[in-house]
């Protein structure tokens, strides 16, 4: 056994394994990286894709919207996304109300972002205020596209 040592002399020790860490180091990294980047690439749209109008003196919507009513040209409704039936558009918006904080008292603090096709008739848009003012919902925000300045 003695030769048996002198030959192989680590054979007797037993070697603690070492974690090497500046690959996991990289990997944290990398993976920082990549929330860091897609997160900066989410784009917060609640509503449908519309081509709305255009003015000069529209404002950034604020951040805190609640609530994106979508009226297409075609007269389509969207509540954030959802398509609703015309007739069943006060349904819908009672049944919003009904799950949002505060429920239906907090109706009148709501903002409601009317996103409205440019080529929507203008019923359409009646219809729809009129809808949401029974139901409580008087503070209406209407999307717009920012205009480039003439040079």
């Amino acid at each position: 056994m003695a030769t048996r040592r002198k030959i192989f002399p680590s054979m007797g020790k037993r070697r603690t394994p070492k974690v090497e860490i500046i690959p996991m180091v990289d990997v944290m990294f990398l993976l920082l990286v990549f929330y860091i980047l897609s997160s900066l690439a989410l784009h917060k749209q609640r509503g449908i894709a519309v081509d709305l109008p255009q003015a000069q003196t529209g404002a950034a919507a604020a951040e805190k919207e609640e609530m994106v009513l979508t009226i297409k040209a075609n007269g389509d409704y969207f509540l954030n996304k959802d398509a609703v039936a015309a007739d069943s558009l006060a349904t819908a918006l009672h049944r919003w109300l009904l799950t949002q904080p505060g429920g239906l008292e907090s109706a009148e603090k709501t903002d409601i972002v009317l996103n409205v096709d440019g080529q929507a008739q203008h019923r359409h848009v009646v219809r729809a205020m009129d809808e949401l003012r029974k139901e409580g919902l008087t503070h209406f925000v209407i999307s717009t596209q920012a205009t480039r300045p003439h040079a």
